[in-house]
């Protein structure tokens, strides 16, 4: 028997009363001699089974009065189970519990997901209450995405409890309300589809569907696959319940993107950061303050300490005030990164709490080198071009760009491999006549493994022989086949500078906030035919053009790496470009892109594996990951790296793999943040590397679908809504309405027989003026 209120079913010692006063009322008769008592005892002799009878009924009806009055006050719900137990009905209630980063929304005090817990609690206890054929299935909807990204189509893969009886314990249901929401921004498609597969595969008379969700307006812009997946389940037979857990949303302003820029990336060198932050409210934001802080690794953390939230050292560098964000709009902002010591950091963003607090803090990491070498090869006995390009990556004095110009002479490409230009971070060929199929070879090589290279083609250039090298055995070292010099036609000029910016590209951003002005002091005379492929297999971007529209420099990507083409020489009979200011600014960013092909990702989706490839000569497999945390301490997770062809130890740490085979520690591999690889040196040295991941962006987007339009996108299915609030509400007073329904009507009856079985257990004299 199950009670709301067990402390009350103490009371059913009451039922002891009616018996007690019953044997009191017996004990005070007296035994007297008289006459016309001896007549009353020959007729009570004769009528004693039906006297007898009718005060044993008096007596039952009165206990059950008792006993019916505290089962109401205690509130029994067990009385379904007997009729449960008696039709022999199996429910299969299968709950889809929307975890994603959304229902961390706090608006209104707690936050979506709590809501949504609280009514998955409820539901689960007044089942186990029940005591009948109730299974209990629940489906939270980043596993099921997970692992319908891992390739599987099973339910049981992402349940969390699947068709679980709950007369036992409710273990499995504590556990999952202990849980938080995650910070994937995945739909309720996934989940959906693999509650139809559960549904199909459970025996059950009558199946019951929830999805306890916040109903936002973005995840039913495109109701399509939604639509479809709760037709399919519809079409089993389920009666569809939506529990809305959400509230009118508060303002909610988000770090959407933390990025360097591209650049050289080197120690000693300013790097600079945009950050990117979007007001998903519908009032505006004034005066938003981004705090910005460093964490310092290489000396500054030679060891992990899982104690604190990160192991490096944390320097507060000066706030970015977004002055005003409109509703819906997004603005960016530009801060600079010191930082002299060599090895990978990181830099971490954070705004002020609001409703949703996952989406306020961003981070990166910063792997910043020592200045490394660039090759340039000059065609030109006079090496003009060689001393312009060298003079601005190596200015010397005080200023770094973090590059070591390396000229060399064109003979230097007929022998050189792709593992010697692997040693240069980019290569620059200014005015070759030609190029060698072995150096074509050796250049592609290059490029496709993450190198940078910067065609200047001049008058010098052999067209033909580079379009056989560079374009031939399916190579792709120039954007299209070249031409014949074209010359710029002058009698028609307008006043126009003969170089104008092309499309919009990194490397021209400086030159952008000016326009074509910044470049009305370049002269160029001619420049070399290019023609642009229709289709091309890489798309290929004209950075600056003529006047005329001619394209004068194009960028494309050849494998890991980009390719500039600039269609002039740099020996002074085609352009003055050399001379003027604006030159300094493309090379400076034209050696910043060059460089960033091949840098490493600075962050990744919370939901990307961490991989980690290192030289197997240098490195022990056994390595130690500290999960970010928003608090700490941090668990560690030991892991062994696998060793591949004897040379590269590779760790990857996969979240969708964590998923398909239940690992505990997937809602550690999720957190967004900063986590952090212990590695051991083969040395004895340790070295600690900080890995940056972040949520996906738009989640924090809190406005509400309309449930009108969520009706008609699903029909022909039918759905209720019914607000989360109401629902646990009703499941902490209702108790069982069936029982207290049946308990009440038989207190009716009891009463009622009670008042019967009284009054003909009693004497009652004539009625005055009746007949005797």
């Amino acid at each position: 028997m199950q009670f709301l209120y067990p402390a009350l079913a103490a009371g059913f010692l009451f039922v002891a009363v009616p018996p007690l006063v019953h044997l009191i009322n017996m004990l005070r008769h007296r035994r007297q001699s008289w006459a016309a008592m001896e007549f009353l005892l020959a007729s009570y002799r004769k009528q004693k089974k039906w006297i007898i009878l009718r005060q044993l009924l008096l007596l039952l009806c009165r206990i059950g009065v008792a006993a019916t009055l505290i089962a109401m006050l205690a509130g029994w719900t067990g009385g379904s189970a007997w009729l449960d137990a008696f039709g022999g009905q199996t429910t299969h209630h299968v709950v889809i519990l929307d975890d994603s980063y959304s229902m961390a929304d706090s608006s209104g005090g707690n936050t979506a997901y709590s809501r949504a817990v609280a009514a998955l609690d409820g539901l689960a206890r007044r089942l186990r209450m029940a005591e009948g054929n109730h299974q209990l299935t629940v489906i939270r909807s980043s596993r099921a995405a997970l692992v319908v990204r891992g390739g599987s189509e099973s339910g049981d893969a992402a349940a969390e409890m699947s068709a679980a009886d709950l007369r036992g314990d409710l273990r499995g249901v504590e556990r999952v309300v202990a849980t938080e929401p995650s910070p994937l921004a995945d739909d309720l498609v996934a989940a959906l589809q693999l509650a139809e597969d559960l549904s199909n595969a459970t025996t059950a008379n009558r199946t019951l569907l929830y999805v306890l969700s916040d109903f936002r307006a973005r995840d039913w812009e495109s109701p399509e696959r939604a639509a479809e997946a709760i037709g399919a389940v519809s079409r089993l037979g389920a009666e569809i319940r939506m529990i809305d857990c959400a509230v009118a949303p508060a303002g909610n302003l988000a770090v959407t993107s933390l990025e360097p820029l591209p650049d050289v990336w080197v120690a000693g060198v300013p790097a600079v950061f945009r950050a990117t932050v979007r007001n998903y409210g519908t009032t505006p934001a004034r005066n938003v303050t981004l705090a910005v802080r460093t964490i310092r690794y290489g000396s500054e953390a030679p060891i992990a300490d899982a104690a604190e939230r990160v192991s490096g050292r944390i320097e507060s560098l000066p706030g970015v005030v977004f002055d005003s964000l409109a509703p819906g709009a997004e603005a960016t902002k530009e801060f600079q990164v010191f930082i002299s010591e060599r090895g990978v950091h990181a830099v971490e963003v954070e705004l002020p709490d609001d409703a949703v607090r996952i989406d306020n803090r961003r981070a990166a990491t910063l792997p910043l080198s020592d200045a490394a070498r660039v090759l340039i090869v000059d065609g030109a006995p006079e090496q003009r071009g060689a001393y312009h390009v060298a003079s601005v990556l190596d200015p010397g004095s005080q200023v770094r760009t973090g590059a070591v110009p390396e000229i060399r002479p064109p003979s230097y490409l007929r022998t050189a491999s792709a593992d010697d230009l692997a040693a240069y971070r980019a290569v620059y060929l200014i005015d070759l006549p030609q190029i060698d199929a072995a150096a074509a070879a050796a250049l592609e090589a290059y490029v496709s493994n993450g190198g940078g290279l910067m065609w200047f083609i001049g008058n010098k250039a052999l067209a033909e022989r580079y379009n056989e090298t560079l374009l031939g055995a399916n190579r792709r070292l120039l954007p299209g086949p070249l031409s014949e010099p074209i010359p710029l036609d002058v009698s028609g000029a307008t006043g126009a500078p003969d170089l104008a910016l092309g499309e919009p590209h990194r490397l021209t951003e400086p030159l952008a906030t000016i326009g074509d002005a910044a470049l009305s002091l370049v002269r160029v005379s001619r420049s070399m035919g290019v023609e642009l492929p229709a289709e091309p297999e890489a798309p290929t971007r004209s950075v600056l053009r003529r006047r005329d529209g001619e394209p004068v420099v194009l960028q494309h990507d050849v494998g890991r790496g980009r390719v500039i083409t600039a269609l002039l020489g740099l020996d002074g009979e085609w352009t003055n470009w050399t001379g003027d200011p604006t030159f300094v600014v493309f090379m400076l960013r034209a050696n910043a892109y060059l460089w960033s092909a091949a840098a490493a990702a600075t962050s990744g989706n919370v939901e990307d594996a961490v991989v980690l490839n290192l030289p197997a000569d240098a490195y022990a497999p056994s390595i130690t990951y500290l999960p970010a945390v928003a608090a700490p301490p941090r668990i560690p997770i030991e892991e062994q790296a696998e060793v591949v062809d004897d040379e590269v130890l590779r760790f990857e740490l996969n979240p969708i793999t964590a998923a398909l085979e239940g690992d505990s520690d997937l809602d550690a591999m999720l957190e967004p943040g900063i986590s952090e690889l212990w590695l051991t040196r083969l040395n004895g040295d340790a070295e600690v590397r900080p890995y940056a991941s972040a949520v996906r962006s738009g989640e924090g987007d809190l406005s509400r679908a309309d449930r009108g339009d969520i009706r008609r996108d699903v029909q022909p299915a039918v759905v209720t809504f019914y607000d989360a609030d109401e629902v646990i509400a009703s499941e902490e007073t209702s108790g069982n309405s069936l029982t207290a329904l049946l308990l009440f009507c038989a207190l009716g009856l009891l009463l009622g027989g009670e008042q019967i079985l009284a009054y003909l257990a009693s004497y009652h004299p004539p009625l005055s003026g009746a007949k005797s």
